[in-house]
């Protein structure tokens, strides 16, 4: 991750991209508005190239403009800078269809700049083409890489990888007959953001907080990830996919690692991918009982009614999922994974709330009782609470609680890069510190795919809930039915 702030090290990078399914939502929102922020910044190599490649028949110019019309470009000089940079090149990976066009694009870009150049191919495409597609690079021998000077080709997959351990294994199996692991990216843009990384920097920067990062002072952990919208124009992906598939096996588990893994070794990839695998592959199995009674699914009234979805469909649009892990730090601890469609906003939040040990000596001071709490929010604005006791001014004793929060937006006078940026910078500078593993892909799957076979079996019963609320009520009750309830997960100072 440090490497990617060193502008000088980026310029020596000499990179091509080629964007499988450039037309598509992901690419034209995310993956070139963001190479085009690099580009602003200074930020890309001196010897640099972006391939758009899709099936559409586009043209270089009518692809640019899409692009521009899409993303509102104020700074014309400055844009027509970077589109000088694209080729758009009309193909079909999948059906293996004018991929000779695309080594021949390859071919003569290395020729014309007289240097090897690193081959990235990301693959901004449906997962249901993901091996055929790969199958294709290795017979064309595009993941060869430039071979001049054994330059080995990069490959960028997306999330969801698989739809269960099995699928996943597949999947892996068939990238591994074309690339090293040191060549797969398994992308997961919620690693790239901003507070996501700032945890390991509060923890293990912070004297004052890791000491008590642990099960003798942690009460429980509630896990956030709730949106106001609904599925959109997406049934028929979401009714293969549903909120556990979709968000919990990847983001939610990768922030529950990120959260409370041990201090790696060292800043660097290896060391800190191995200690988010401690975490994943250390929590808890439940048998079919105990999932029944720790997890509730949920829809939101009028689902069945989108465009794309089954009339009589049972997918879950809210999960909530309460886990531990078994390790020494946080046995007994209790953390509950709650995300959901259509609730009450945009919100991405950890909050660790802590035992009330210290507190009791006041408790005829307060009406209820006063737990400290930690939050990291993610989203819509990144920051960072915690929450005390505090005497209120007056001549009685009267405790209350007040936040001590920063908002990076007001702390710190500098733009908070898009995920997507940084994500792509690790790649051109080979850093995978912010990628999955295949280890950790699969324990992932281990923890989800019992949920989903007892969950396949209807049970427990899917609750209707409204929209605009915090979900069904089974899951307040569930978590009632603990002594305890879900808290408010947006910090007020990042409201701006």
């Amino acid at each position: 991750m440090a490497k990617a702030k060193d502008p000088t090290s980026v310029k020596n990078n000499p990179t091509v991209f080629v964007v499988f399914g450039a037309t598509g939502d992901l690419s034209m929102k995310k993956i070139f508005p963001s190479f085009y922020k690099l580009h602003k910044n200074g930020l890309l190599p001196q010897v640099f190239k972006i391939i758009a490649a899709a099936r559409t028949p586009h043209t270089n110019d009518s692809f640019t403009k899409t692009l521009e019309q899409l993303n509102g470009i104020e700074n014309k000089k400055s844009w027509q800078e970077f589109v000088a940079k694209i080729q758009y090149i009309p193909l079909d990976i999948a059906e293996n269809k004018n991929l000779t066009d695309l080594s021949t694009s390859l071919e003569n870009f290395e020729k014309e700049s007289k240097v090897c150049i690193k081959r990235v191919f990301y693959m901004a495409i449906s997962q249901t083409i993901y091996e055929s597609s790969i199958e294709n690079l290795g017979k064309t021998k595009l993941n060869l890489g430039c071979q001049t000077h054994g330059e080995k080709a990069r490959i960028v997959v997306e999330k969801p990888f698989g739809h269960d351990l099995k699928s996943a294994k597949e999947l892996s199996s068939t990238l591994s007959k074309y690339f090293d692991e040191d060549q797969i990216y398994r992308i997961d843009h919620y690693l790239g953001k901003e507070t996501v990384q700032n945890i390991l920097a509060f923890r293990f920067g912070n004297e004052l907080f890791e000491p008590i990062w642990n099960n003798h002072f942690v009460d429980h952990v509630q896990i956030n990830l709730t949106e106001h919208i609904g599925v959109e124009k997406r049934g028929d992906y979401y009714e293969k996919s549903g909120a556990l598939r979709d968000m919990v096996q990847n983001h939610l588990l990768q922030l529950l690692a990120v959260a409370t893994m041990d201090m790696p070794e060292k800043f660097e990839a290896q060391s800190i991918l191995a200690k988010k695998l401690a975490i994943i592959s250390h929590i808890k199995r439940q048998t079919a009982d105990e999932i029944a009674k720790s997890t509730i699914r949920g829809q939101y009234k009028n689902y069945t009614k989108e465009e794309k979805v089954n009339p009589k469909s049972q997918t879950e649009t809210f999960a909530l999922v309460r886990l531990y892990l078994d390790t020494i730090r946080w046995q007994g601890v209790p953390f509950y994974i709650r995300t959901g469609k259509k609730l009450t906003g945009k919100v991405t939040s950890i909050i660790f709330q802590f035992k009330e040990k210290g507190h009791k000596i006041f408790e005829d001071f307060w009406e209820q009782p006063l737990p400290n709490h930690v939050t990291l929010q993610i989203q819509p604005n990144e920051g960072i609470g915690i929450r005390l006791a505090a005497k209120k001014p007056g001549l009685a004793t009267s405790l209350e609680p007040v936040d001590m929060e920063f908002c990076y937006k007001t702390s710190f006078d500098i733009p908070l890069p898009d995920a997507y940026e940084r994500l792509l910078l690790d790649i051109i500078l080979g850093d995978q510190s912010l990628f999955l593993s295949q280890e950790i892909v699969e324990e992932s799957w281990k923890v989800i795919d019992p949920i989903r076979e007892v969950w396949d079996a209807a049970t427990p019963k899917l609750a209707i809930y409204e929209p605009g609320s915090w979900g069904p009520k089974e899951a307040d009750d569930l978590i009632e039915k603990d002594g305890r309830k879900f808290l408010a997960p947006l910090l007020t100072i990042c409201k701006i």
